[in-house]
């Protein structure tokens, strides 16, 4: 399932947040592939992505999410891709 993530992050800027997203490739690797990553301002950055495992995708985001969210400032928006035509 192809997948967009918004990420803002408010207390951290688009380096210091890519840092860490990029340590996290380990985690990730469980769940998704192909993720492209876009730098919109300092503080938003969007993902296209495959999820290969949802549930994988949701623990990892409740477990992980929940340790770093309030350090980064994070809020994620998530929309589900579909193919047109």
């Amino acid at each position: 399932m192809d997948m967009l993530f918004v990420v803002r992050f408010s207390k951290v800027n688009y380096d210091e947040w890519k840092a860490v997203y990029d340590a996290d490739l380990p985690l990730r690797s469980q769940f998704s592939k192909d993720d492209v990553v876009g730098k919109v301002d300092d503080h938003t950055a969007i993902i296209k992505v495959t999820i290969t495992d949802p549930d994988g995708l949701q623990k990892a985001m409740a477990a992980q999410m929940a340790e770093i969210a309030d350090e980064l400032g994070l809020e994620h928006e998530l929309f589900s891709l579909t193919p047109a035509g």
